[in-house]
């Protein structure tokens, strides 16, 4: 399995999760690929929205 990486963290799940996580999926359709194979969120003891390791070179970029 592939490590994600975290690329946010939140206290808990809010308006600002849903934008976060809209503004990075647009940025995977950007570079041709589907936002809900690269991006996704997990709740724990925070909420965290992780993105695979393929897209994060495009991310950080």
């Amino acid at each position: 399995m592939d490590d994600w990486v975290c690329v946010a963290i939140f206290d808990e799940m809010s308006e600002a999760v849903g934008k976060e996580k809209a503004r990075i999926e647009d940025m995977a359709l950007d570079v041709g690929l589907m936002p809900e194979k690269v991006v996704k969120v997990e709740q724990k003891e925070k909420v965290e929205i992780l993105i695979h390791p393929e897209f994060y070179s495009y991310y950080e970029g």
